[in-house]
């Protein structure tokens, strides 16, 4: 499996944690470990051309206009997201490392974009949860418009609320999300049309959510037989710190209780699609770490602890 991702991912927005969880710093050392990875491939590719897929040219010209406008120091813009000069330009990148990564999975090899800024959340017309441009459904329309029909998985801890409503009742799309019930943004409750949605109560241990994945999932992917498979993959449903780590990070609090076996499973049902995954949240450079040689069979997390 390719690693996808750019440096310029890392000039967006906030520096450190201390400021801001979505920051340059949750990819830095993964990415600085990543130099020595046979698989990784740095992609300097924008991706500008093809945001107007999935959003509005007023939004994209706001967006890069917010960009332009930052003088010195970072801004915090709608959505609680965190602008510097680079945001646009870094959000472009982000999305061409989707399409890349996509790209892969077309061709029959898969791939994993490791960017940020992230963008299940955000929706066609406004930016939403930390995300500018919502990178999975660009990728997705770039692969509608050769002719592929995708089955959309979300894993994040939250629900992907912009990717639910940029896809929604498209033909050849189904959206799956499993994410936590009442969390932000608060949607995802029930299924309808193309997207279905399993909302977890709190106390979802690892057994209950492994079932989930092979008793609802397994047999959607079966009855849709798509010709590739998009995931959203947030690394913050689950947690590899220490209790001690744990309780210095607000947003690791939140995740589910459960094991690295749920990732394991993942992995092992989409062993038999063309795929390609797209980072969302994930707020510990641990979680990430562990996340990606899980799926890509790298050893960042040993090198990090």
């Amino acid at each position: 499996m390719k690693i996808i991702y750019s440096l310029k991912c890392l000039e967006h927005g906030a520096q450190t944690n201390d400021v801001h969880p979505e920051c340059a710093e949750r990819l830095k050392t993964i990415y600085k470990l990543l130099e020595d990875v046979d698989i990784a491939e740095k992609c300097n590719q924008s991706g500008e051309q093809h945001i107007s897929l999935v959003h509005d040219r007023d939004y994209i010209e706001k967006i890069k206009n917010m960009s332009d406008s930052v003088k010195d120091k970072p801004v915090l813009g709608e959505g609680e997201v965190v602008f510097t000069k680079q945001t646009y330009e870094a959000a472009c990148i982000a999305a061409g490392c989707a399409i890349k990564a996509a790209d892969y999975a077309f061709g029959g090899e898969k791939a994993f974009a490791l960017i940020r800024p992230p963008g299940h959340h955000a929706c066609s017309d406004k930016s939403m949860g930390f995300c500018v441009f919502n990178n999975i459904a660009i990728a997705v329309k770039y692969l509608m418009n050769r002719g592929k029909k995708i089955f959309v998985l979300d894993f994040d801890l939250h629900h992907g609320n912009g990717t639910q409503d940029i896809l929604f009742g498209e033909e050849n799309v189904m959206y799956f999300s499993l994410h936590k019930s009442l969390l932000y943004p608060g949607t995802g409750i029930r299924s309808e049309n193309n997207c279905i949605n399993i909302p977890l109560s709190s106390n979802t241990d690892t057994d209950l959510y492994i079932e989930k994945l092979e008793k609802i999932l397994l047999p959607k992917l079966k009855e849709f037989k798509p010709d590739i498979v998009a995931v959203s993959a947030g690394f913050d449903f689950y947690t590899n710190l220490s209790d001690d780590e744990k309780q210095r990070d607000g947003m690791v609090s939140l995740s589910f209780d459960i094991k690295d076996s749920v990732l394991v499973t993942l992995k092992d049902i989409l062993k038999h699609y063309k795929c390609f995954y797209v980072l969302e949240g994930g707020y510990n450079q641990k979680d990430i770490a562990k996340g990606i040689d899980i799926f890509c069979g790298t050893s960042l997390y040993e090198k990090m602890v």
